[in-house]
């Protein structure tokens, strides 16, 4: 989300002039939907993690916390969405983490 926009909209609306027109185009919604919504959240706390939940009804949530020899994930999703997978979603990951350390392997 570009803030800047975002305070040009707040700004009409605080002071009861017209929303500029882009904020109603289809594209500045679709822009604005985030279907997956990732972040580092770094804990040094042994067993411990932080995560979040989707920020759209029909996304994920997805933290990771990088350690020396493992990455911690957290992904989330809305049980109620049928178009979401929290476990389909994290078995992909872990098959595409596996096919980019099998190809950086082949190089050392």
């Amino acid at each position: 989300m570009d803030c800047h926009l975002l305070a040009l909209k707040q700004i009409a609306i605080e002071h009861d002039m017209q929303v500029p027109e882009l904020f109603t185009d289809e594209s500045y919604n679709i822009s604005n939907h985030f279907s997956l919504s990732t972040s580092q959240i770094p804990t040094t706390m042994e067993g411990s993690f932080m995560c979040y939940g989707p920020v759209v009804p029909d996304g994920y949530g997805c933290s990771y916390n990088p350690k020396p020899n493992y990455i911690l994930f957290a992904i989330s999703s809305f049980k109620s969405c049928s178009a979401t997978s929290t476990k389909l979603f994290a078995e992909s990951l872990k098959a595409s983490l596996n096919e980019m350390y099998d190809l950086c392997s082949s190089f050392a």
